[in-house]
């Protein structure tokens, strides 16, 4: 099997040589849409792949944001990877690690933050739902963290407007990731500023390690495997699997999964 599986992975009724063990999985728009209740007729899918494998949820939001899209019934049954996997959860709730941002990072980045808010200056509901400081990760959504969902992922879902942001940003990117914080798109609508070289990638190979688990058993599910999007550190780390939807993500575990 090619330890990049995101390509085979559009012929929907392929099966794998070897079946992953260890499945990685993004929240937003792979597992739930936008900070949404897991669907009802996904719940079995996802109990029955908890059973029988273990199953990693990977998001840039905090505990709190997985604990609220997948049902308290699933405690106990995954591992949680959350801001960017900075911050991460056993199976049994113990915390495996965490990392917080220093003063002068988080100075910095609410700077870069406030030129780009002030730039693009867009009509917004609420403008005290833009910056979540999560301790290791910061986000920045340009509509809001909390405004309509569909708005949300019709907003800039190929990540095309952020990237044109960090592109006339660059400079001002390179002097946050001297001194340690890296920034990129999250979702639809947000950037997410993350400390430097600790992406999904990098925390997925830390969990990895500290379970001792084979790179080659697992398997990343996302739908921004794309580049410039927010999985897009994980691609060449483990096999990847690209999805376009939490539709197409539950018809990937039906079909080759389980």
């Amino acid at each position: 099997m090619s330890m990049r599986l995101r390509d085979i992975g559009k012929a929907k009724s392929s099966k794998f040589s070897m079946v992953p063990k260890h499945v990685f999985f993004d929240l937003d728009g792979t597992l739930t849409r936008s900070r949404t209740l897991m669907q009802d007729s996904h719940q079995g899918l996802f109990r029955k792949l908890c059973s029988e494998k273990d199953v990693v949820v990977v998001t840039g939001g905090q505990i709190s944001q997985i604990q609220n899209q997948i049902p308290p019934t699933f405690n106990g049954q995954y591992y949680a990877l959350s801001q960017s996997g900075n911050h991460a959860i056993g199976k049994n709730g113990d915390v495996l690690w965490s990392e917080r941002f220093s003063t002068d990072q988080k100075t910095a980045i609410l700077e870069f933050i406030r030129i780009i808010h002030d730039e693009v200056n867009l009509p917004v509901k609420d403008e005290n739902d833009l910056v979540e400081d999560r301790g290791s990760q910061i986000s920045y959504s340009l509509i809001g963290h909390h405004e309509d969902t569909g708005k949300k992922e019709a907003f800039d879902p190929k990540a095309q407007k952020r990237l044109v942001i960090l592109d006339v940003h660059k400079e001002d990117a390179e002097r946050l990731r001297k001194i340690g914080a890296d920034v990129r798109p999250g979702g639809t609508t947000t950037f997410d500023f993350t400390i430097a070289g600790k992406h999904k990638g990098f925390n997925i190979i830390r969990l990895i390690e500290y379970e001792g688990w084979k790179k080659e058993e697992c398997l990343y599910v996302g739908d921004a495997l794309f580049k410039g999007g927010n999985d897009e550190t994980v691609a060449g780390v483990v096999p990847t699997r690209a999805v376009k939807d939490q539709n197409e993500t539950f018809d990937f575990i039906k079909s080759d999964l389980l």
